[in-house]
C-alpha cells in the first residue's frame, strides 16, 4: 500500500513512497527516542538540574495515538512537562504548573466536537474561551491547574457553542460557519 504525502518538517514519512511496514519501523525508533528523553529528564531531576517549578510540581507526561481521517497516525502529547517526544536532539524539557489535558477532536460537516479530560475539578472552575479558529480551556484551582489551546481547522460560530461537564469529562460542541461548508449545484445525469 503506497501513498504520497506532503512534505512536513515533523513528518515521519518524509517525501516519496512509504508503506505500512514503515509505520511500525518508525514507531520503534520514536519509542526509543522517548525513552532516552525520559531517562534524561530523570537524570536531570536526580542531579538537581531542574528549575524551581520542576522541583515543586510532579512530572506528568503522556501521549495518545489515533488514526486521523486520512488514515495516518496522529500523536498527541499531554501533561505539564513540555517535552516533545519527537523533538530535536538535545532539547531539554520544562515543567509548567499547569497540566495539558488529554483532548479528542471529532469533526463533521456541520460541527466540531471536542472532549477534554479534566478530572478533579468542578464545572464552575472551568473557563472556556471560544474564538473563530481557536478554543482555550483553562482551570485554576488550588489543587489543579489545566490549560489547553486548541487550533481549529474550520471557523466556528462562537455564539453557538455548547458545553457539558460530567464525571471529569468536558464535552464542547461548536457549529461551523456556513462559509466552510462546500458550495455547489447538483447536476442530474441524463
Amino acid at each position: 500500500m503506497n501513498r504520497k504525502r506532503r512534505s512536513d518538517g515533523d513528518d515521519w514519512f518524509h517525501e516519496g513512497d512509504w508503506n505500512i511496514d514503515d509505520i511500525f519501523n518508525n514507531l520503534d525508533g520514536e519509542f526509543q527516542k522517548m525513552r532516552k528523553q525520559m531517562d534524561s529528564l530523570m537524570r536531570d531531576a536526580l542531579e538537581g538540574n531542574m528549575s524551581d517549578n520542576a522541583t515543586k510540581n510532579p512530572f506528568v507526561f503522556g501521549f495518545s495515538v489515533k488514526t486521523g481521517p486520512d488514515g495516518f497516525p496522529v500523536f498527541e502529547d499531554f501533561g505539564n512537562t513540555r517535552m516533545r517526544p519527537f523533538a530535536k536532539k538535545g532539547e531539554k524539557p520544562t515543567v509548567d504548573t499547569r497540566r495539558e489535558p488529554l483532548t479528542d477532536i471529532n469533526e463533521t460537516d456541520e460541527e466540531i466536537a471536542i472532549t477534554v479530560e479534566l478530572p478533579g475539578v468542578n464545572k464552575e472552575d472551568i473557563d472556556i474561551n471560544v474564538m473563530e479558529e481557536k478554543v482555550e480551556v483553562n482551570v485554576k484551582t488550588e489543587s489543579r491547574k489545566y490549560f489547553k489551546s486548541i487550533d481549529l481547522k474550520s471557523s466556528v460560530e462562537t455564539e453557538s457553542s455548547k458545553a457539558t461537564y460530567t464525571n471529569g469529562i468536558l464535552d464542547l460542541v461548536l457549529t461551523k460557519k456556513e462559509s466552510d461548508k462546500p458550495k455547489g449545484t447538483k447536476v442530474k445525469v441524463d
